[in-house]
Order: C-alpha cells, then sequence, then structure tokens
C-alpha cells in the first residue's frame, strides 16, 4: 500500500545506513578523531552558565558566525550562506537552480548525494567516470564538453573527492568555470584544510562560481551539523530565497563560531593528521596485496582481495573501516579514515593479521 504511493524513483532508493555497532576503532565516516579544544568547551560552558536564550529561535541568518568566516576569508559576508552541513547547502543549490528535466553534471565515483538530490528535485544526473585507470582524475574537456552539450543547470566537482582522495586543480577548475559559463560550478571542498588549496581565489573572477566548505571533517564537529557557502552576493540572495529559515541551532552557531576562531589549535590538530595520513599509507604498503592511492583529504582508499570479506573481518575485531559492499569499481577498495597514532597502529595491526 505505502509503496504504491510514493515516487516511481524512489522505490528502489536504499536508505542511508550509518553502521551503528560495537567498536574499538571508528575509522569508517572521515570524523576527526579530535574532542573540542580545551579553550573552547570553557568558553562554551561560561555561556551556557550564563543562559543562552534557547527558548528563541535562532537567529535565522547566523550574523556573527558569518562575520568570523567573512573576516577570515577576506569574502564580503552577504556571499556566505550557512546550512546544516553542506549536505543541506547541496540539496539547496539543487533545488534553486534545477527544475525538472535539467541535467546535473556530477563526477562517479563521489559523494553519493549529488545524484540522490538530483533525483529527489526531479533533475536527471550525468554522471562523469572518474576512471580507476586513470587514478581516478577528472577528465576535464569531458566535463566542459557534457556541460555545454546538455545545458547542465549545475556541475558539481568534489576536491579532494571522497572516496577517491584525489585532488582537481586549481587551473583545472579556473578552466571550467571559464567555459561553462551558463552553469553553476559547485566546488565540494569538504576535505579542502586536508589538501592547503581552495578556489575562494577565484570567486572575485567568476559570478558563476560557488565553493561549499564543512565543520564536521577538519573542525571535528560532525555532531553539530554545520556547514557553509562562499559565492558572489548575488547568487547568494538566489540561495537563500530557497534556503529553510532557523535552519542552524544557536548552539551550532555558538559552537563553530568558537572553534573556528581557535584556529591555532585547529591547524596543529590538520597538521597532525597530515603526517598520520603520510605514516598510515607508508605502512599500509608495506603489508601483502594492498595498493594504497595517493590521498589528498583525512582518509586514505586501499585496493585488496575481497574488500569485502577483509572489512567484515575487521569489525569482528571492532575496528571500522568503509566498505562499498558489490558496488563497481569500488567493491574493491575499503576507504579507512586517519586516526590517531594509537587508532591506527591498531588498524594496523589487526589488517596484518588478517592479510598475512
Amino acid at each position: 500500500m505505502i509503496k504504491d504511493l510514493i515516487r516511481s524513483e524512489f522505490k528502489d532508493f536504499i536508505p542511508y545506513n550509518a553502521n551503528q555497532v560495537p567498536y574499538r576503532v571508528k575509522l569508517d565516516a572521515n570524523e576527526s578523531p579530535f574532542e573540542l579544544p580545551m579553550s573552547v568547551r570553557k568558553k562554551l560552558s561560561d555561556i551556557i552558565m550564563e543562559g543562552p536564550s534557547l527558548y528563541l529561535y535562532p537567529d535565522t541568518d547566523s550574523i556573527e558566525l558569518r562575520k568570523t568566516l567573512s573576516a577570515y576569508w577576506s569574502v564580503d559576508m552577504e556571499g556566505i550562506v550557512v546550512g546544516t552541513g553542506s549536505d543541506q547547502l547541496i540539496q539547496v543549490l539543487v533545488n534553486t537552480f534545477v527544475g525538472v528535466g535539467d541535467k546535473v553534471i556530477c563526477p562517479t565515483p563521489s559523494f553519493s548525494m549529488y545524484k540522490l538530490d538530483t533525483i529527489i528535485g526531479g533533475g536527471t544526473a550525468v554522471e562523469i567516470p572518474l576512471r580507476e585507470e586513470n587514478g581516478f582524475e577528472y577528465d576535464i574537456d569531458e566535463f566542459i564538453n557534457k556541460a555545454k552539450s546538455d545545458a547542465a543547470k549545475l556541475v558539481i566537482l568534489c576536491t579532494p573527492n571522497n572516496p577517491t582522495g584525489n585532488l582537481l586543480p586549481l587551473k583545472d577548475i579556473e578552466k571550467i568555470c571559464s567555459m561553462c559559463p551558463d552553469s553553476v560550478i559547485v566546488v565540494d571542498e569538504a576535505y579542502a584544510e586536508f589538501a592547503g588549496d581552495t578556489a575562494i581565489s577565484l570567486l572575485p573572477k567568476f559570478e558563476n562560481l560557488i565553493v561549499l566548505r564543512t565543520f564536521s571533517k577538519a573542525y571535528g564537529l560532525a555532531g553539530i551539523r554545520c556547514g557553509y557557502s562562499l559565492s558572489g552576493k548575488e547568487m547568494a540572495v538566489e540561495i537563500n530565497k530557497v534556503r529553510p529559515p532557523y535552519n542552524i541551532s544557536s548552539l551550532s552557531q555558538l559552537v563553530a563560531k568558537l572553534v573556528f576562531e581557535a584556529r591555532g589549535e585547529i591547524d596543529a590538530q590538520i597538521k597532525y593528521l597530515i603526517e598520520q595520513r603520510e605514516y598510515l599509507s607508508a605502512e599500509l604498503e608495506k603489508i601483502n596485496n594492498i595498493s594504497v592511492l595517493p590521498s589528498g583529504a583525512n582518509y586514505i582508499m586501499v585496493k585488496l582481495p575481497d574488500a569485502k570479506s577483509v572489512a567484515k573481518e575487521l569489525e569482528k575485531r571492532g575496528v571500522l573501516v568503509r566498505s562499498f559492499g558489490d558496488a563497481p569499481v569500488l567493491g574493491k577498495y575499503i576507504r579507512i579514515s586517519v586516526g590517531n597514532k594509537e587508532q591506527n597502529d591498531i588498524l594496523l595491526e589487526e589488517l596484518k593479521s588478517i592479510m598475512g
């Protein structure tokens, strides 16, 4: 009965399943291994004790947080839109620009919500393969040609790409923006802090460019669900027409602002995780029958025989990694989030035992 009522294109959708099982080490969701900095905890506790006015609706425009972001990035705060994670902003962008049947160009394999949000919004997702034999690199000319031939409303680029970890050079992003002036170019930089490069510097040059950022990864705030977009003011005005009111809680705005202002401590954590990424990659390379992809993010993709079984065996031993099941291409890989030294060593010990 219920299945007969839902839209036909959703009948075969599988709900997102976060792996909620007991664990010793959790390296499956690209989360930070760090808790809130102590300086932030103290400030937050003082504010809570004074009374954070939670009986009132939150600031629907996240003004104080946007001021902080604007000052750091040296951009007009009127071009910043805050969302419930960059996930919500992807959905808002589709709803803003994509009508029924309109095309959205996106990479595959990449973040699954690009395609799903397009379908939910009534658009058509045109996925361009990042080919394994080419190291999952973007074919820039293919993206440009397809965007033009399909009159794409959105072109979505992910760098570092999730889950493959490879980077899209800034010159290639600039080329796409320049060659596709009739499409909105969305650059998802959820993991950019670990790569040290950003397309934000291109914003004054291209009115069709939007850059997405999040507090969930490098800032260790996956639990507050907060992200933001940067663009020109005119673009932000259109996005705000569709963004839900009061979409960010007062506490989420406050914590995000406090953590962003504690960048010294956060930068030290990022540096540590980059060092651990290089350590973990080198140690993984030493294990029999494992191939490691280069990564500019806080996770590492490894190719190995029977990846699905290896992931299940790791789970039995209390170590969670991201398995892609029987998916084409990705089914041969597991994705490992970079943890602290202790977590990484536990992963290595168990993986060595399994691989013999």
